[in-house]
C-alpha cells in the first residue's frame, strides 16, 4: 500500500530529496492564500520534485474554515486548472460528523457530490471524489453508486478519523465496523475497477490494517507534526519523545530499547541517513525524515492492544470471507 506524504507546498524538509516517496500532497488553501499557483508555473516546481512524482492537491476546505474563510468552488477550480501538471485533485468536501442526524449527513453529502460534479466539468477526470463514511452505511453506499457512474479511477474515503482514531461521539464498536465497511468496499472496487484511497489514516498503527483490508493508498502529514513536538514514530505504532524539552502531553520518553529498535529498523530497510542517527535528539528536520520513512516503510503488525485486536479479527474475516 502506498502512503502519500502531506506537506507544506514549499516547506522543509523534503523527503523526496533523500529517498523515494510514493507521492506528495499539498493543498489549495496554501496555494491560494500565498498566491503560489500564480508565482510558479507547475505544482512540481512548487514542491521541487521531478516530473516522475505524483502530486495530489487537496481542496484545503478544512484549512479555509479554520481561518474563518468560506471556500468557493469556482476558486478551487481556478487553482486546480492552473496546477494542471498535478496527478490528482481532491474534491471540496463537507464530511458529516458521527453525531450528525441522517438528514444533516445527507445534506453534507449532497453538497460534496454537487461540488464533485462541478469540478469534474471544470477541471477534468483527475478530480477524485471523496466518499464520506457514516454509521448509516446504506446512505454511504447510495452515494458510492452515484460516483461509480462517473467511472472514477480512484475513490477517496473520508470522515473515518472520528470512527477509527477518536471515536468520541461515535456509536458502538466503531473501529471494527469501519474496517468491515472497507472490506465490503474493496469487493465493490474490484467489480467496478477503481482504487481506494483512505484519507488521513497514514500512521504505523493503522497502515497494516488498511493494507490488510485492501486499501490502495492513504496519506499522512503527521510525520512533520510529531517531529515538531520532539517525537519520533515507531514501526508498528507508538510515538516517543527524543528531545530534552519539557513534555506537556504524550509523556512517554524514548528508552534506549526504543531507540535501538528504531535504528535497527532503519538499517534493515536501507534508510540512507542512518549514519546521522544521533541527530534525532536535536534536529527537527532529521526527525521528520525518519518519521516519513517509518510511516511509508513500516508494515509491522500493530503493537497497540486495541488495534492488534482489530488486526487479528480482520485476518480471520479475510480468511473466512465473512464480512
Amino acid at each position: 500500500m502506498r502512503v502519500i506524504l502531506g506537506s507544506p507546498a514549499n516547506g522543509t524538509p523534503k523527503p523526496w530529496h533523500h529517498y523515494h516517496v510514493d507521492g506528495i500532497m499539498i493543498n489549495a488553501f496554501e496555494l491560494y492564500t500565498r498566491n503560489l499557483h500564480r508565482k510558479y508555473s507547475t505544482a512540481h516546481e512548487i514542491v521541487q520534485a521531478d516530473a516522475t512524482y505524483e502530486i495530489w492537491i487537496d481542496s484545503g476546505g478544512y484549512q479555509f474554515l479554520r481561518r474563518g474563510m468560506t471556500p468557493k468552488i469556482d476558486m478551487i477550480a481556478q487553482v486546480y486548472r492552473e496546477m494542471e501538471d498535478a496527478t490528482y485533485f481532491l474534491n471540496l468536501d463537507y464530511p458529516p460528523s458521527p453525531t450528525d442526524t441522517r438528514e444533516e449527513a445527507l445534506r453534507k453529502m449532497e453538497i460534496s457530490f454537487r461540488n464533485f460534479q462541478y469540478l469534474r466539468e471544470k477541471v477534468g477526470d483527475n478530480v477524485v471524489p471523496v466518499l464520506h463514511y457514516y454509521h448509516d452505511e446504506e446512505l454511504v453506499l447510495n452515494f458510492l453508486k452515484r460516483y461509480i457512474d462517473y467511472s472514477c479511477g480512484i475513490v477517496a474515503i473520508g470522515a473515518l478519523v472520528p470512527y477509527v482514531l477518536i471515536v468520541r461521539g461515535a456509536r458502538g464498536n466503531t473501529r471494527e465496523k469501519a474496517m468491515r465497511f472497507l472490506l465490503k468496499l474493496r469487493e465493490i472496487a474490484r467489480d467496478h475497477k477503481f482504487r481506494i484511497h483512505v484519507l488521513g489514516l497514514g500512521s504505523p498503527v493503522v497502515i497494516p490494517i488498511l493494507d490488510l483490508v485492501g486499501a490502495d493508498s492513504t496519506d499522512s502529514s503527521t510525520w512533520r507534526v510529531k517531529a515538531a513536538y520532539g517525537k519520533v514514530v515507531l514501526p508498528g505504532g507508538g510515538e516517543v519523545h527524543v528531545t530534552d524539552r519539557r513534555i506537556n502531553f504524550g509523556k512517554r520518553k524514548a528508552t534506549q530499547r526504543d531507540l535501538e529498535y528504531l535504528k535497527r529498523f532503519l538499517e534493515k530497510t536501507g534508510f540512507p541517513l542512518v549514519h546521522r542517527f544521533e541527530s534525532i535528539h536535536t534536529s527537527f528536520e532529521y526527525r521528520a525524515l525518519v518519521n516519513a520513512y517509518v510511516i511509508m516503510r513500516s508494515r509491522e503488525p500493530p503493537k497497540s492492544r486495541t488495534f492488534e485486536k482489530i488486526y487479528n479479527t480482520l485476518i480471520k474475516l479475510v480468511k473466512e470471507n465473512t464480512y
